[in-house]
């Protein structure tokens, strides 16, 4: 699994539990801002073991890695509108929802209904520290906001020789990697033919 790949399975899941609020990976530029409820996320602080584990598939080399990215979870809303009655009269006031609201996703992420997709895709989530209220900071139009962090682990996956082959591939969007590297085979391999200079 890329990172890429790691970022779809978890807006899928998030988004399973809120299916009509607007949930978007806070890198995304050009986006106007959303007048509802809205959540960003963020993954960050990747690490991964120093060796992978080497298997032949195929014919071909593949390499498993076990790894693990912080997910940071901001649910940005309105509260909620409730009456209350003072001195006779029915007075309307807003509430903050948001660290409720936080916490309830917190216990759909972690149910047993959460687990069996985490086992389908191979991956594990799991809250890390204190769910926060941050209203009034950064964001003055939304009244409310409340931030969870979460610990996900999954299998970073490197296919091929050179470890960037997949299917349909192309350059990653900054560039790197070319068709012939992803193209290499072990038999092809020879090691007078690899020319890395050192620069130092």
């Amino acid at each position: 699994m890329t990172v890429s790949e790691l970022q779809t399975v978890l807006h899928e899941i998030i988004a399973e539990y809120f299916p009509n609020t607007l949930i978007i990976w806070a890198e995304q530029r050009k986006l106007v801002k959303p007048s509802g409820t809205f959540i960003t996320l963020k993954l960050r602080n990747l690490t991964a073991t120093q060796h992978s584990i080497k298997v032949t598939e195929n014919d071909a080399p593949v390499s498993y890695k076990p790894s693990k990215m912080m997910l940071e979870l901001q649910l940005f809303t309105h509260g909620n509108d409730e009456q209350i009655a003072i001195d006779g009269e029915t007075v309307t006031i807003s509430v903050n929802t948001a660290l409720n609201d936080i916490v309830d996703l917190t216990n759909f992420l972690t149910s047993d209904y959460a687990d069996a997709y985490y086992t389908k895709h191979d991956i594990s989530l799991r809250p890390e520290g204190d769910a926060k209220d941050v209203s009034g900071l950064l964001d003055t139009n939304y009244e409310y906001r409340a931030m969870q962090e979460y610990v996900v682990e999954f299998m970073q996956t490197a296919n091929g020789l050179a470890g960037i082959t997949r299917k349909d591939w192309k350059p990653t969007a900054s560039g790197g990697g070319t068709k012939e590297l992803a193209s290499q085979e072990v038999e092809n391999l020879d090691a007078d033919s690899i020319d890395i200079k050192n620069n130092f």
